[in-house]
């Protein structure tokens, strides 16, 4: 069982999905930004998906620019590849989420042709997340989870994008508490 495992089948889709933010950016890194990125796309937060990619700098990576100064635009070629191999690059089942045994605080999330290391800040948005549902008891992280461990360091790059956008942080941990 990898530490992708132990969220609810949303929530998978919501961290593979940050997963490719990153791959598909120039970080180096799965960030806390880009799992508030993936958040937004898929749960409202007080701000959209555009003004958080705005806001985190998450512009398209230099590999998608290259291709396309050769006239090949990535978003077909992974079109033509989900439709003849009927399996979709961004399917959570083909994905793992896994700390490494010799570096404990390196959890790595690895799917088909990619590798993202998660950062410190997403490394523990993705642990309090799981904190979380075990506090509530329930076996699996849900996305609220995932809201509650990026809203739990205050000082994490994806509150300071929140503030920024204006987003009402009271209301959040409201609405979690409520949920």
């Amino acid at each position: 069982m990898t530490m992708l495992d132990r969220f609810t089948p949303e929530a998978r889709r919501t961290v593979v999905r940050a997963g490719t933010l990153a791959a598909d950016s120039d970080h180096g890194a799965l960030t806390d930004a880009f799992l508030l990125l993936a958040l937004a796309e898929h749960r409202p937060i007080g701000a959209g998906p555009a003004d958080v990619r705005r806001e985190i700098g998450a512009a398209p990576g230099r590999d998608r620019e290259l291709l396309a100064a050769l006239g090949i635009d990535l978003d077909e070629v992974r079109r033509r590849v989900r439709e003849s191999t009927a399996m979709a690059p961004d399917d959570p089942r083909l994905w793992t989420l896994r700390r490494a045994p010799l570096r404990p605080l390196r959890v790595t999330l690895t799917g088909p042709g990619v590798a993202v290391v998660l950062d410190e800040s997403g490394r523990k948005a993705v642990e309090v997340a799981l904190w979380a549902a075990r506090r509530a008891r329930r076996a699996r992280a849900d996305r609220d989870d995932l809201l509650w461990g990026l809203l739990a360091d205050g000082s994490s790059e994806a509150v300071s994008v929140l503030q920024r956008l204006g987003v009402d942080l009271g209301a959040l941990w409201a609405g979690l508490r409520a949920a």
